[in-house]
């Protein structure tokens, strides 16, 4: 029997019909179909699986598309078949690969369901090598998996868990299409866009992702808590790590190493930035999601629940025409809040306010704000090297990493400019030692450091959370002794306490006795509280 000619029919070439669907009837602006177009010709992907892997479109709106518009309908149960069709001339590992089901052959045309009826090269190969015209059919994932291995046996699932026995292992070539696949199916999609919403809805900051004890687990960073959430199926865990992977242009064949990377979704019409982390774990690959909103939640330093105290001399600081104002503190104390906190208030027409960040957390108007890209050779210390010459008022640097920031940094403040800045250290008073420890020489600090707050975050015997700090307000006498020692003298200390400078244990236990938090919140932060 001849192969049939090309005549426009079912069997060829959908795609373009798929194309003109998405250029005037799928409701997408035309911005998101050209980034759609030109994501899918940088990774040589076909345009649906660009717009899928955006966010653009649904699973669900792909399957809309290919039964309406594409006229593909979805096979029915009495359509699948009690033993397998044309055995003779498809092979069963083929068919598990391609993720093509026969179902039905009358010699002239043989009916396929598949789980990417969009596949013209798979229907055409399919075409060329039974010598029969095709009528392709949709099936879903779980529908062809299970009514594969009825027929076929295990061929499928053993090929997709040999994917999850190799934890720490690359993925082999075969693997990749399978993984980018299964990544895209409708229920996949879904549980991370339920996932992502719900972590909103229960104003989470973290979401993790890890397989324990041969479970997967989901768990949402709630106050300050890990709360367990729904987990995905044991089969699809994979898929969804893939998913995200996607989402943040990581390379999904990669599983022996940690990839960091950027999701940009939109919520129930709030934007929101996540920070991804990946990391190899013996049990399987693991990731942790960082929810960044672009609005700050919180309209002033009051919101925070500092003491009066510490919010009066904060502002004081930060008011101030020039110098260097510190918050410090361990990952996820509100370090950043903070200071977003305190530019809403000092901000003003006359002020030429500009960040620094990685990543930009939040939005605030009437502020320049720079986003780090350590790709493209943008790094801190070559943001701000730039920034001075650009005339600012107020510079908030993201955060202190490195020898060469901290040097600038405190260049800046000796020039005339007010610096807000992060780093991380446990207490105001090792703030000093640790800027020396990057190569920052005393007697500048001595000049420009005006004061440091180190913070934590406690919950409140209420619901949320609330800051607590100790604030070091800094002269030249105050730097001098901290760049000796931190073992500061009995005299030296009963002079911090002249000036008013009261410990972070000492502002917690005032919290305590205000009835604001529990005792038990300092538990976590000192090693002998009761």
């Amino acid at each position: 029997m001849e192969v049939p000619e090309k005549d426009g029919g079912q069997a060829f070439s959908l795609e373009p019909i798929f194309l003109a669907w998405v250029e005037t009837d799928s409701g997408l602006a035309s911005l998101d179909v050209t980034r759609a177009r030109s994501a899918a010709a940088a990774t040589d992907k076909r345009l649906d699986r660009a717009l899928i892997d955006l966010g653009l479109i649904s699973g669900d709106a792909l399957g809309h598309v290919v039964r309406t518009v594409l006229n593909v309908g979805d096979v029915g149960p009495h359509q699948l078949p009690l033993r397998p069709v044309v055995a003779e001339v498809l092979k069963a590992d083929f068919l598990a690969k391609a993720k093509v089901l026969p179902v039905a052959d009358d010699d002239v045309t043989l009916t396929i369901a598949m789980v990417d009826p969009l596949d013209d090269f798979v229907a055409n190969a399919i075409a060329l090598k039974a010598r029969r015209r095709v009528h392709r059919l949709r099936i879903t994932r779980p529908t062809f998996t299970e009514a594969f291995e009825g027929l076929y046996g295990k061929r499928l699932s053993e090929a997709e868990q040999s994917i999850a026995e190799r934890p720490t292992g690359e993925a082999r070539d075969g693997d990749i299409d399978t993984l980018r696949d299964a990544a895209s199916d409708a229920p996949v999609v879904r549980f991370v866009q339920d996932t992502v919403h719900n972590a909103i809805q229960a104003r989470a900051s973290d979401i993790h992702l890890r397989v324990s004890g041969g479970r997967p687990e989901v768990l949402f960073r709630i106050d300050g808590m890990l709360v367990g959430q729904t987990a995905p199926a044991s089969d699809t865990y994979l898929s969804v790590i893939s998913r995200l992977k996607i989402l943040a242009n990581l390379d999904i064949a990669e599983r022996r190493l940690p990839q960091d990377g950027r999701i940009r979704l939109n919520v129930g019409g709030r934007p929101i930035d996540i920070r991804i982390s990946t990391m190899p774990h013996i049990n399987g690959e693991g990731a942790v999601l960082r929810l960044l909103s672009r609005e700050l939640s919180v309209s002033s330093l009051s919101a925070l629940g500092f003491s009066p105290r510490i919010e009066r001399e904060l502002m004081q600081l930060f008011e101030a025409p020039d110098g260097l104002v510190l918050v410090t503190g361990p990952t996820g104390s509100g370090k950043s809040t903070t200071l977003h906190a305190a530019l809403k208030q000092i901000i003003r027409p006359e002020l030429n306010v500009v960040t620094i960040e990685d990543p930009v957390e939040y939005r605030v108007d009437g502020v320049a704000q720079i986003q780090v890209d350590e790709k493209t050779g943008l790094t801190f210390p070559k943001a701000l090297r730039a920034l001075l010459r650009q005339d600012p008022d107020v510079i908030l640097v993201g955060e202190i990493r490195d020898p060469e920031t901290a040097r600038i940094a405190v260049q800046a403040a000796l020039t005339g400019h007010l610096v807000l800045a992060t780093l991380h250290t446990n207490s105001a008073l090792a703030a000093v030692p640790r800027l020396i420890d990057m190569g920052v020489e005393p007697f500048l600090l001595q000049a420009v450091l005006r004061g440091v707050l180190a913070q934590r975050l406690l919950r409140k015997t209420g619901t949320g959370r609330i800051a607590v700090g100790e604030l070091l307000r800094c002269d030249a006498e105050i730097t001098g002794w901290l760049a000796e020692s931190l073992d500061l003298s009995l005299e030296r200390r009963a002079r911090l306490t002249t000036l008013g400078f009261r410990s972070l244990r000492d502002d917690a236990e005032e919290r305590v006795l205000n009835g604001d938090i529990a005792r038990s919140e300092l538990r976590g932060l000192f090693a002998d509280a009761e």
